[in-house]
């Protein structure tokens, strides 16, 4: 495993500025840069001493995906272990999708004040105006790496490469096989991004992710520096697919198929964790390694069941299961309302737990404090002794209650689930403040109230019984949607013609279509269910052109080449003329028979780009409204 030539410029370069910082005393003194965003006094002298951090998330595994919590089914010995060893939140909250909750995340602000929230349509990239967890950590002298999904921008400078991580290892786009990622990904034997180069694995996507972060901890336990690992798997997203030995005991019970396969990615997931653990031992850095284990939102399961994969399984598959595991099946999704994508608990309380042998934190339990994604930046910063002054963030250290157990203050905290151009607060939301839930859980419903301690399961609307809680956490979700939207809610734009990237690969999934259903989100590669047939592939007229919104970096003569599938799909266009709008202007070329790509040479001022493409039989742009668009866009500053 070796760092990227252009991360270890950047380290060595901010080595460089700490050690400065330090001999003339320099402090932090404001929110403009990087550089100057947080006070690194101190740190390059101590580096050595910091504990390491393994932050590890699974995709789409909600609370109940577990053998601990109430479901007999799924086997998760090792993660149960883990769970026991740890100090474990179970009042614990995230976005109910995939990139808002990792925004939130790595910024240590609510989603829609870090500008992502939705997973496509553009709306996903995490802005580079923000000083995020590993630029601050690499700054701060540790070494940083992260392996699977990031899904918060394919382009510079939206890259986990260009935000903080010295060495990277991805899949692209939201899962594995979607538009932005290597054509025909399946899961098995693909292609990834090593530092933004492809190249090709064998094996099942999560065991490459864990071999190699496996291997980054063998070679970052000889090294003097801590290391900062974000492990986030694409497991077990769809589409559901696992090794088959996996697959086989659970459908031996009677699961069908989708829940055979969703099981299976989760106990493969488990015998990983097994696998890192060992080699933090072999390696003697558990002792002083913080390892965090959470998940990014609710169960995709619980989504496709109505918020009970219980109900999936029949009355005899059921007694007979019971039969084999001597336990009674009660709930498969700890009796939570709603799944993936819902502002019911179910969509948004996921488990969390953190592990520090050397860190003096208190004895493995439970807390019940209400906490979320937004409270890891400070809680981490705060752990391993970095005071990041002009650090803007919503949420809160938990140090206090992980050392001496004191309470969390009261707080009100609001999840919603946007997924739209543009965000809207008729949008769904959940406003919590203890164990009280306030949700609006559709577009078109109305708002309820639960009292979680009497009704866990968000069963019985008690809104007419306490007028004065709905009306005071109305007015906490007005405040907070005015705290989160008071800057605005600006288009971040993938920068073209840098000398970080050029070219710059453009896929579809960052059109700013009107709607989810008009973004090429998923291809659908591969022999079963989820294969061909099942996505845009074969469908492609049925999408409307719409625009990628761009930003040139430098004026000059660009190349950009449109494809209706990528490169290496090597698919004939078949229609007669290509089109190119830039800004609103209109640029038409011939296409040869048989061509499977159109190059394009024009100027391009420096400034913001709005670029349209697609391919029909007519000689002007008349035909923008029914073209077929091009679903892959290279641009190179030549």
């Amino acid at each position: 495993m070796k760092l990227s030539m252009y991360s270890i410029q950047r380290k060595r370069l901010n080595i460089f500025i700490l050690a400065i910082a330090g001999m003339i005393g320099l402090a932090g003194c404001g929110e403009s840069s990087r550089s100057d965003a947080n006070e690194p006094t101190g740190e390059v002298a101590s580096a050595a001493q910091k504990p390491n951090i393994i932050l590890l998330m699974t995709d789409d595994q909600g609370y109940g995906d577990f053998s601990m919590h109430d479901n007999p089914i799924v086997q998760t010995p090792n993660i149960a272990t883990l769970a026991e060893e740890s100090q474990r939140f179970s009042n614990f909250h995230v976005d109910p999708t995939c990139s808002p909750t990792r925004a939130a995340l790595m910024s240590g602000q609510y989603s829609l004040r870090a500008g992502v929230w939705h997973t496509v349509m553009g709306r996903h990239m995490l802005s580079n105006q923000h000083n995020i967890l590993p630029e601050i950590l690499d700054d701060a002298g540790y070494t940083t790496a992260m392996f699977g999904k990031w899904h918060l921008g394919e382009n510079y400078p939206f890259r986990p490469e260009d935000q903080g991580f010295d060495h990277v290892l991805m899949h692209g786009g939201g899962g594995v096989g979607q538009a932005p990622d290597y054509w025909e990904n399946d899961q098995f034997d693909d292609t990834y991004f090593l530092n933004g180069q492809e190249k090709k694995y064998t094996g099942f996507a999560t065991d490459v992710w864990f071999d190699e972060a496996i291997d980054f901890v063998h070679q970052q336990a000889k090294q003097d520096a801590p290391f900062f690992l974000y492990l986030s798997t694409n497991a077990p997203h769809t589409p559901w697919r696992a090794p088959e030995k996996y697959i086989e005991p659970y459908k031996a019970l009677g699961l069908d198929d989708d829940l055979a396969k969703f099981y299976a990615m989760i106990t493969n997931i488990d015998d990983n964790v097994a696998r890192l653990r060992q080699a933090m031992r072999d390696d003697n850095i558990e002792d002083n390694t913080i390892f965090i284990f959470m998940t990014d939102n609710g169960s995709s399961m619980a989504t496709k069941s109505n918020g009970e994969p219980l109900t999936r399984l029949s009355a005899e598959v059921k007694s007979a299961i019971e039969a084999k595991t001597g336990k009674k099946l009660r709930t498969l999704n700890s009796f939570m309302r709603g799944g993936k994508a819902s502002t019911y608990e179910g969509g948004h309380r996921v488990p969390f737990f953190i592990r520090w042998p050397n860190g003096n934190l208190g004895q493995p339990g439970e807390f019940t404090d209400l906490a979320a994604h937004i409270d890891l930046l400070p809680t981490l910063l705060d752990l391993v002794g970095i005071e990041a002054q002009g650090i803007d963030v919503d949420g809160i250290s938990l140090v206090s209650l992980l050392k001496e157990g004191t309470p969390l203050p009261d707080r009100t905290m609001v999840v919603t689930n946007q997924r739209v151009l543009n965000p809207s607060p008729q949008r769904p939301y959940s406003v919590m403040q203890g164990n009280w839930r306030y949700v609006h859980a559709e577009q078109n419903g109305g708002v309820e109230l639960f009292d979680l301690s009497t009704d866990p399961g968000q069963q019985l609307d008690v809104s007419a019984q306490y007028p004065e809680r709905v009306a005071a956490m109305a007015k906490a979700y007005d405040q907070w949607w005015e705290h989160t939207t008071s800057k605005g809610t600006p288009t971040t734009r993938p920068i073209i013609g840098s000398e970080h990237e050029n070219p710059s690969r453009l896929t579809g999934m960052d059109w700013l279509s009107p709607n989810t259903g008009q973004v090429p989100w998923w291809p659908g590669f591969g022999t079963d269910k989820w294969g061909k047939g099942h996505g845009w592939v074969g469908n492609e007229d049925k999408f409307m052109v719409s625009p990628w919104a761009l930003k040139v970096d430098k004026q000059g003569t660009y190349k950009m080449t449109l494809y209706l599938h990528d490169i290496p799909a090597n698919k004939v266009i078949g229609k007669k003329f290509a089109h190119l709008q830039l800004n609103g202007k209109t640029i038409t070329l011939p296409i040869k028979p048989g061509a499977t790509s159109v190059n394009f040479e024009t100027h391009l001022e420096t400034g913001e780009l709005d670029v349209r493409a697609w391919f029909d039989d007519i000689t002007d742009e008349s035909g923008l409204a029914k073209g077929l668009p091009a679903f892959y866009m290279y641009v190179e500053r030549i």
